[in-house]
This record gives structure tokens, sequence and C-alpha cells, in this order.
């Protein structure tokens, strides 16, 4: 008899956690299993390479999973498709239960609700949107979390110390987000002699805009420290090149178009300073060669502070990174990010400030590692969930 389990997570870095998580549990165990995923934000793409079910609507909105940043974001889901999508999983979840005996709910305790509600049995709980370090859960997330979750394994050390010292099993076994990348040791052709600075535009639609923020960062940067750079540009498997061209197509760069198989387009400056490369497939790479980044993205801005490299955000102009997320991911990661206001001479200032100030860039990368914790989460995770199989 086949071990059923099912996967429920809710956003585009939950999907790459959970994914990772399936694609390790397969390989340590033994075991059949019979694994499905319902991906409650978007379509799910990142599960078909793997033997399991897709299940649910897999329907994109247009907040990209942010409907709870503001109203707006929300009235714009609604109309949409929110509730009718909302109702098909609820109907998905009906549809499964007490089929599986267990389920890893990656997301918040929104989906941990419908989870308990609708499918029930043993669940373990990946709580990946709070923290203690920034907006820590409330009495009633708590009250859902023992109620329903057989265990909790979140994000950090002080938010585990906080669940069980309110009495939920929790555990604390690094973060996921770790794990979520791999450095192959490509080589982007680069020159020895420049920096290096990495850019993480984000993986949804206001990365295009966000690149444009970017470069005029790039143009400060030139007028107030004359050196070569070069600019790594770790974009998402759905960047779209033409979409980009569109976007540049008003400012003063030269475009190249690489065929290469990682870098795939090079857009330089007018002076020739800076070589802005366009890197598909090497992200891990791109976080261990870069000296520091700017970032306007979500879970890859953790990663790179994770791994020691300071990151330079300020608020853009898009659904996701607005001021409010960024000021929460910066009291997340503490001084692993120097958050800036939205003044690209300020930006450009803080990079240099970095580059130069080895005590500076030292304290913000000890800060970073420490509070996003080793990697090797998944094995110990995939571990936790065999001891309920």
């Amino acid at each position: 008899m086949k071990n059923k389990l099912m996967f429920i997570s809710n956003g585009h870095g939950e999907d790459l956690m959970t994914s990772k998580l399936i694609e390790s549990l397969l390989k340590e165990t033994s075991l059949e299993l019979d694994i499905s995923v319902l991906p409650i934000v978007g379509k799910g793409d990142r599960f078909e390479s793997l033997p399991v079910k897709i299940l649910g609507p897999r329907k994109t909105l247009p907040s990209g999973g942010f409907a709870r940043n503001s109203w707006q974001n929300l009235l714009k889901d609604i109309k949409s498709g929110l509730l009718v999508n909302t109702f098909k999983q609820i109907k998905e979840l009906r549809k499964h239960k007490r089929q599986n005996e267990l389920s890893i709910v990656v997301g918040d305790v929104y989906i941990l609700l419908l989870t308990g509600l609708f499918l029930g049995g043993d669940i373990i709980f990946i709580p990946t949107a709070k923290s203690e370090y920034i907006n820590g859960h409330y009495k009633i997330e708590k009250y859902l979390m023992r109620k329903y979750a057989n265990l909790v394994l979140p994000r950090d050390q002080k938010t585990k110390k906080d669940l069980v010292e309110n009495d939920i099993k929790a555990e604390f076994n690094g973060n996921l987000m770790m794990d979520c990348f791999e450095i192959k040791n490509i080589d982007f052709g680069l020159d020895p002699e420049s920096i290096k600075i990495g850019i993480l535009p984000g993986s949804r639609v206001e990365a295009y805009d966000n690149m444009l923020d970017f470069i005029k960062v790039i143009e400060e940067l030139e007028k107030l420290k004359k050196e070569k750079y070069e600019f790594l540009v770790a974009v998402a498997g759905n960047f779209s090149i033409s979409k980009l061209k569109n976007k540049l197509q008003n400012i003063n760069w030269h475009i190249k178009k690489k065929s290469g198989k990682n870098v795939k387009l090079q857009i330089i400056s007018p002076s020739g300073m800076s070589k802005v490369s366009i890197i598909y497939n090497g992200f891990g790479d791109v976080l261990n060669q870069a000296e520091l980044f700017l970032g306007m993205a979500g879970t890859a801005n953790e990663q790179a502070v994770g791994l020691g490299k300071p990151v330079v955000t300020f608020p853009g102009t898009g659904a996701q990174f607005d001021y409010e997320f960024a000021a929460d991911q910066k009291r997340l990661l503490g001084d692993g990010v120097k958050f800036v206001d939205r003044n690209f001479v300020n930006v450009a200032y803080s990079i240099i400030e970095l580059l130069e100030d080895d005590e500076e860039y030292k304290k913000r990368s000890e800060i970073g590692q420490k509070r996003m914790g080793e990697r090797g989460a998944v094995t110990k995770t995939v571990n936790r969930i065999k001891d309920f199989l």
C-alpha cells in the first residue's frame, strides 16, 4: 500500500521549498509514496517535473499572492476570480478528506486552517510568512497551530522559542530557503579586475520596472565612483527578454544579445564602465560570485543575506516590494539588509559604503548568516516527515 501525502503550498518561494522537500523525500525513502500537491497561489509549474499529482484550479491572480498587502490588490484578485478560486481549492481538499494520512503545509496559517478544516489527518506545518523578528504570530494563529498541527517547523530559532513557550510542538531545523539553490561553479566570463554586484529584480511582473530602477542606481554609482562594474542579474525562468527590451528602449544603453547557456543578454552603460548580464539557471553562482546585492525580491534577498552577502534595498513601485514589504524584510534580516529610501543617489552611496568599509561589510555579513541559519534544513525536515510515515 502506498503512503499518501499531500503538500499544500501558497507562494512562489513556498513552491520552490516544497519541490525541494519532495525531491529529497523521493530520494531518501524506499517507501512507495502517492504524493499530491495543491498550489494555492499560481499554477504550480515548478511541480510539473516531479512524479506528483498537481491539484486545484492552478490559476494566477493579479497580486501574485500578495492580496493581503493592500485593499487594491485584494479587489483586483476578487475581480479576477479569487472567491471562485478559493472555493475550488476547498472542494479539492474536501474531495481528499481521510484519503491523506499526512499533509505538509508550507506557507501561512490561512492554509493551515483550510487544511485542518477541510482535509484533516496529521499535519506538519512550515510557517514561512511570519517570524518573531517582525510580526510574530497572533494568539488566534497559535491556537490554530495547537489545534491542527502535529508539528510546527518555523523559519528561525526565535520563533521556535516563542511557539514552544505557547505549548506548541515546534522544532527549528534550519531555514528551507538556504537549501533551495545550487552552486555549480559556472564561469560567466567575468573580468577578474571588476567589482561584481548582484541584482535580484524579483520573479513577478514588476521585475521589469525594477530593472529600470536598478539602471538609474548604476548611473548614479558611475557618477560617484568611476570603477569597472559587472552586475549579475539572476532572473527566474519565466523572465522575458523581449519585455525587458521593450522597457529599455528609451534608455541610452547598448543592448547586446548573447547566445551563451546562462548569459542571455548584456546591457552596457554609455560610459562603458558598467556591464549588466541577464543570467538564467545560475542563481546559486550569482549568489556565490557577487560581493553584495541590489535587491527587490523576497526569497532571493533572504538567500543572499544567508550566504553572508549584504543586500541594499529600496521600495519599488509594484505590488510586491512596496515600502511595507521592504521594511518588514529589513526587520526580519536585521543589518543583513541596508534599507534605503527611494532615492537613487542614496542607494548608490550605500553601495559604495559597503564596498569601502570592511568592518561594516563584515558586521552585516555575520548578522545575515545568523538570522538565516546554516544550509541542511531540507534533509532534517525530510527526516521528520519520514517519522510520520
